[in-house]
């Protein structure tokens, strides 16, 4: 009988303190003397909060907030009270307030996820997920980070507009996919060249920015359409060495970049049924500051889960390209491809894929065909601050009508290339969800034409979502 007996006293004398404050509050005239200690407020404040008496919580938030104009908790009770009244307007100022105010990351978890429902309810989707960011960042322990991050999932399923953004330096001992030797080699032919200049592997620094973004402008159940587009850029600084290797060289001639814009259709047959896609897109790309070439293509997807934690998967491009040096000409790429991934019980993920290109130029010189098998492995615990994956590539190209000026190569160029890649994920670093990333990269290319034989070390530093 001594709780109930204690609880009821305490509920009466937090009653009387909203009251006593109230009154206070509500003298505009002559300097009443304080009834409530900074601590007791609080207590009254959070008590009418609980009782739903907002009348007096709105008082007692007024009141604080004249005492305290950066008062975080004051402010977020304004937000949770404009919320009940449905003035989300007024709500989404006062949790901001309570965000930037905030003194402890319970304060600033709790305003952010209040700000990102806020965000929500009036269907502001795309702010919504930058709070949630801002929550996970400030969230006080892993439930809550878990919380934030199954929040940001849902909202993204809502959000028609989606966007990817990543970027990467990585410091690289060939820039230009230059040559390893100085002799110009060509299998079968008794004629030795000279590799010179920016023939040779130039090292330096490249830096890579890649921005997607896409618009739901329609779903049903079984179907969306978006409007999509794509901005990529490389830029790279060479080395003193290559610049001593190279002197007419210049980093801006390896520049590159892409502009893509289009449209893309998803559908299912069936309900639970694989995903079909169908997608056209435009676009131009630049090499080295000049226009490279204006570009039309179509692809086709096909993605299925037969069971969870499996994804199977296939997608066809044909792409046709008008070079700028030739406008009255063009060049068709196409490729099919194929993917599998599986989440293994441990929660690591082994993923493998396949590709088969063909490219018919114009120019009967480099029209080729290739093949790529590769396969990766994640991690799916961590290894402390790390988490790791790996993967591995191989691949061939052939190029049957290949000549080098006058010389024609028997049998037509064929190259093979190796490649590996450990990447760091460093996930207890992470902010708003971001996480920085360091990949190790290997790849070596062997050619019966020697110009073609490459090796290229790098070291990538990127900037990842981590969900």
């Amino acid at each position: 009988m001594v709780m109930p007996q204690f609880a009821t006293m305490l509920r009466r004398r937090l009653l009387g303190l909203v009251f006593s404050l109230c009154a206070g509050v509500a003298s505009a005239q002559g300097t009443p003397s304080p009834t409530l200690t900074k601590s007791q407020a609080h207590q009254a404040l959070s008590y009418a909060l609980k009782t739903n008496q907002a009348d007096a919580a709105y008082r007692l938030a007024l009141g604080l907030l004249n005492h305290d104009p950066t008062d975080p908790a004051a402010h977020y009770a304004l937000a949770l009270i404009f919320t009940g009244a449905g003035d989300t307007k007024a709500a989404r100022k006062a949790s901001r307030a309570a965000f930037r105010f905030s003194r402890t990351d319970l304060q600033s978890y709790s305003s952010a996820n209040l700000s990102a429902r806020l965000a929500v309810k009036d269907e502001r989707f795309t702010q919504a997920q930058y709070w949630l960011r801002r929550a996970h960042t400030n969230a006080p322990g892993q439930v809550q980070r878990n919380a934030a991050v199954q929040s940001f999932r849902q909202v993204r399923a809502r959000n028609p507009l989606k966007f990817k953004l990543s970027g990467s330096i990585s410091p690289s001992s060939n820039v230009n996919n230059g040559s390893l030797s100085r002799n110009m080699i060509i299998d079968g032919v008794p004629a030795i060249g000279v590799n010179v200049g920016d023939a040779m592997a130039l090292s330096g620094i490249e830096a890579m920015l890649n921005a997607a973004v896409s618009y739901r402008i329609s779903e049903n159940e079984s179907s969306e359409t978006r409007l999509v587009g794509r901005v990529f850029t490389r830029h790279v600084t060479l080395s003193d060495d290559a610049k001593n290797l190279a002197p007419a060289a210049s980093g801006s001639d390896y520049a590159f970049t892409v502009l893509e814009g289009g449209v893309r259709h998803a559908f299912r047959l069936k309900p639970k049924g694989a995903i079909w896609s169908l997608g056209g897109v435009v676009g131009k790309t630049w090499y080295g500051g000049d226009p490279l070439h204006d570009l039309f293509r179509l692809e086709g997807g096909w993605g299925w889960s037969p069971a969870k934690g499996r994804r199977l998967s296939f997608k066809a491009i044909n792409e046709w390209r008008r070079p700028d040096n030739a406008p009255d000409t063009r060049d068709i790429y196409s490729s099919l491809g194929a993917s599998y991934s599986h989440t293994l019980q441990s929660g690591n993920r082994l993923t493998t894929a396949l590709s088969l290109s063909q490219t018919d130029d114009a120019n009967p010189v480099f029209s080729s065909q290739g093949a790529v098998a590769q396969i990766g492995y994640s991690f799916g615990r961590a290894f402390g601050p790390v988490k790791l994956s790996t993967s591995f590539k191989v691949g061939v190209s052939d190029y049957p009508d290949y000549r080098v000026g006058f010389i024609t190569v028997p049998g037509g160029r064929k190259d093979t290339s190796v490649a590996g890649e450990f990447e760091l994920m460093f996930h207890k670093m992470h902010y708003a969800g971001f996480a920085p990333t360091m990949t190790f990269r290997a790849l070596r290319t062997d050619s019966n034409v020697s110009r073609f034989e490459t090796e290229q070390l790098s070291l990538t530093f990127g900037i990842r979502s981590s969900f």
